[in-house]
């Protein structure tokens, strides 16, 4: 099984999020962000979502990353 702290959201099978390691910044403004504080830096700088059973999906830390960095996986059960 992959290594939940791998530090990459697009690394982790776990996660609903995928990040832009390219344009990612590693700021930390989806980590402050996140009403739920779901997400954390991994071992290489980068967030990912340690809780996810946690998140509301509310795409705060999508809309909030300075670099457009994060986006939201496909969930077909999810109505936005």
């Amino acid at each position: 099984m992959e290594d939940l702290n791998s530090g990459s959201l697009e690394e982790s099978a776990y996660s609903w999020l995928e990040i832009d390691e390219k344009r990612c910044n590693k700021c930390g403004t989806c980590i402050d962000m996140c009403p739920m504080d779901v997400l954390r830096f991994g071992r290489r700088g980068y967030p990912f979502m340690r809780y996810r059973d946690d998140c509301w999906y509310c795409d705060a830390c999508v809309f909030m990353c300075p670099r457009q960095a994060i986006t939201m996986k496909d969930l077909p059960y999810l109505i936005r």
